[in-house]
């Protein structure tokens, strides 16, 4: 195997901070990870221990996230979600503050799923297409990921309500591999348009998987309080979400 000579990593904070609430629940269990940038050929992902994290309502509330036994993984068991609401995300690490502001986002519910066999872009695969009424007279923008069991990484979708607003609108999945007894496990959320932009830059940049180390030139909405230069990767969010899965049927002659 032939190793490039690569530059190292500047060892930038990343902060994987997504807030879901499945309505149907409530909400109160939410995790947010830290972790930093590796070299290239590095195999394993460095977590951040020790560091202080928590987020602030408009109503003067405190919602701390503790440090698990997982290394990197922060929890916290009394969250309170509330739709349009908007937070204020802290971390504190290494004598440096980074927040994050963001609204918790209202998704529309689904109205029905379909499927068809001659979606794809040759018309010859299985397609599950899900549809939605996209609240009127406002902008709006959505993403969808999709797991199944023959894709390494969940398969993302982004898109927005131009020249649909107020209408009903649908998203898609098919996949040549897709057949009879696969299970799309889905989620939908409505998502504020400066984390659709941000989400764009990603897929783009990485090939439609947001796994991999975000592209460093690629930022979010996390500031750096004690030093504007030394900014964090990611993006804090959230949004109400639409979890379901869906089974796909051997379609009748």
């Amino acid at each position: 195997m032939v190793e490039v000579d690569l530059a190292s990593s500047d060892n930038r904070l990343v902060i994987d901070a997504e807030i879901l609430w499945d309505t149907a629940t409530s909400g109160n269990v939410q995790q947010i990870y830290l972790s930093r940038l590796t070299n290239y050929y590095e195999t394993e992902t460095t977590k951040v221990a020790n560091a202080e994290v928590y987020i602030t309502n408009t109503l003067g509330d405190t919602f701390t996230f503790t440090e698990t036994n997982e290394a990197g993984t922060y929890q916290c068991n009394n969250f309170v979600p509330q739709l349009q609401e908007t937070y204020q995300l802290f971390v504190s690490v290494d004598d440096e503050t980074f927040t994050a502001t963001e609204s918790l986002i209202t998704t529309p519910e689904i109205n029905r799923i379909e499927q068809e066999a001659d979606g794809g872009f040759l018309g010859e695969d299985y397609e599950v297409t899900f549809y939605y009424d996209d609240p009127a007279e406002e902008e709006n923008f959505y993403l969808t990921d999709v797991e199944v069991d023959f894709l390494p990484l969940p398969e993302y979708d982004i898109t927005s309500d131009d020249f649909f607003n107020g209408n009903e609108m649908d998203s898609d999945f098919s996949n040549e591999d897709l057949e009879p007894g696969d299970t799309l496990a889905i989620r939908f959320r409505a998502i504020s348009e400066q984390f659709h932009s941000y989400m764009s830059l990603i897929l783009e940049s990485t090939s439609a998987n947001p796994f991999v180390t975000p592209p460093a030139n690629i930022r979010g909405n996390i500031i750096n309080e004690t030093n504007e230069d030394n900014y964090a990767l990611g993006y804090f969010r959230l949004s109400q979400v639409r979890e379901f899965t869906y089974t796909v049927e051997e379609e009748q002659e």
